[in-house]
């Protein structure tokens, strides 16, 4: 009985992993249409939280859904925005004045003990391209 446990476990936590086509230098050529800015989003794998659908919020709308190594890209308006997950955990929100022609990276990683928090945080371009090289794709 221990056994079909630990199976089952297994296939739930394999079952919220991402699994789209790799991160490639294509995608990493992406240019924001005109009047926009591009932003990536990546979670990265990590056992703590691996079975939770991260639901990714730009000013309370929800532009994708992220599973732990996986990346979503998606087009903005310039401005202030909100950007945080929405699951049923401690969702930190990070807000960021997004500059036309600009091209951001979002990492989504989770921290805690006794309660388990979702962060976002802007990481630099040469460190998230390093990091996207594992990601999968889970957009449209």
């Amino acid at each position: 009985m221990r056994f079909v446990f630990s199976i089952l476990a297994f296939l739930i936590l394999v079952g919220c992993t991402a699994t789209g086509p790799k991160f490639s230098d294509h995608n990493a050529g992406l240019k924001p249409e005109p009047g926009k800015a591009l932003v990536y989003v990546y979670r990265l794998d990590q056992f703590r939280g691996v079975g939770v659908t991260s639901p990714f919020l730009d000013n309370g709308k929800q532009v994708g859904i992220l599973n732990a190594g996986g990346y979503i890209t998606f087009q903005t308006d310039p401005g202030e925005h909100e950007f945080r997950t929405d699951v049923h955990v401690v969702d930190e929100a990070m807000l960021l004045d997004v500059v036309e022609g600009q091209t951001y990276y979002l990492k989504i990683f989770t921290q805690g003990v006794w309660r388990m928090v979702f962060n976002t945080v802007l990481v630099p371009e040469e460190k998230a391209v390093i990091e996207l090289k594992e990601m999968r794709y889970q957009g449209d």
